[in-house]
């Protein structure tokens, strides 16, 4: 059970700072090459937690499966990049925050 909530809170939190950044970020050269820097990963990784959760909607979570190493790295990566995706939207917030005159993405 609590495996199964995990499969589906990690990627729906993920997915939500990754659009919530790209919402913020809205570059206007999206193809240069300090945007794509600075929101490609973003873009990449919030497209395969869409998928996953897409995936987990048709095939539902299931058991825990064997053996528990397998449960203990997936959930760990899986953590800890939904632990970026937090960091690099609550860090663009700050950004925010401290220069509400120059946004990086105007000129």
């Amino acid at each position: 059970m609590l495996y199964t909530l995990a499969l589906y809170a990690l990627p729906g939190v993920g997915l939500a700072a990754s659009v919530g950044f790209l919402v913020l970020h809205h570059p206007r050269h999206p193809f240069r090459i300090t945007e794509v820097n600075s929101s490609g990963w973003v873009i990449v990784v919030g497209l395969i937690y869409a998928r996953s959760l897409v995936l987990l909607g048709i095939r539902g979570g299931g058991g825990i499966p064997a053996p528990w190493r397998d449960t203990v790295l997936s959930l760990g990566l899986l953590a800890a990049t939904t632990a970026l995706l937090l960091v690099r939207f609550f860090s663009y917030l700050r950004y925010l925050r401290d220069h509400p005159e120059d946004p990086p993405t105007a000129s």
